[in-house]
């Protein structure tokens, strides 16, 4: 089954913006406090997120 949790719901649950989740999820945690850093985490492991690769290759243009 797919998992349609979206990198939106992980921002709402952890209460930052949608680019803060992008950041995290980049590596870029250095911008990130690290009580900003493990709010994200938690809310990524209590969601079950996953990035969707789909979506990755579209906006990297990778053809897979």
């Amino acid at each position: 089954m797919k998992n349609n949790v979206t990198m939106r719901d992980v921002a709402e649950l952890s209460g930052v913006s949608i680019a803060t989740v992008s950041r995290y999820l980049n590596g870029k945690n250095k911008r990130l406090s690290l009580k900003t850093a493990e709010k994200v985490k938690d809310a990524i492991k209590k969601l079950k997120y996953t990035p969707d690769e789909a979506a990755r290759n579209l906006v990297t243009k990778k053809v897979i």
